[in-house]
């Protein structure tokens, strides 16, 4: 499928296919979907907080393949529901396939080391190459894996984030 204008039925019924190739853990934990990707692709899954707060020249999250392992780097001085999103975001664009610059093992972010460097890091967001459409596949599978999940755990319990759920449309008021 050309998926380059999509319309919003279409990208949702293509989120939809792509979440039929994977099962959700039962109780969902964003944690435990990444230990079941991981497994899926025969490579490790890392989660990585972000170095630094995320703003106008660097995204709030950002999926980084190297030859042996992914690597997810999300931004932490957020709300945990909106952390969450930031992953599963990153985590649709594993699952649809999407392209990204690859980087050695070499880079600092290998599996053995507790920190990461912070300029490899920022050279590594600003390299993402990821087209509009693209992003929109991320997001809508991120959504359909939140209202799929919702089924399976309590709402929010702050307030900022039952509003941020409602906006993304995956809870209900």
């Amino acid at each position: 499928m050309d998926t380059k204008y999509m319309t919003s039925g279409q990208l949702r019924r293509y989120g939809k296919a792509i979440l039929r190739e994977i099962e959700l853990p039962q109780p969902f934990f964003v944690t435990a979907l990444c230990d079941a990707i991981a497994t899926q692709r025969g490579r490790p899954l890392y989660l990585h907080p972000l170095p630094a707060e995320s703003g106008p020249d660097i995204p709030s999250g950002v999926w980084i393949a190297t030859e042996t392992a992914d690597h997810i780097f999300y931004e932490e001085q957020t709300s945990a529901f909106h952390r969450d999103h930031i992953i599963l975001h990153e985590i649709g664009h594993i699952l649809c396939g999407h392209s990204m610059p690859h980087l050695a093992d070499e880079s600092g972010l290998s599996p053995g080391r507790d920190q990461t460097d912070p300029d490899v890091v920022r050279g590594a967001l600003k390299r993402t190459s990821y087209t509009t459409e693209q992003e929109r596949q991320a997001e809508m599978v991120a959504s359909l894996i939140l209202e799929k999940s919702n089924r399976m755990r309590d709402k929010p319990s702050s307030k900022h984030d039952r509003w941020l759920g409602s906006a993304l449309g995956v809870i209900d008021d």
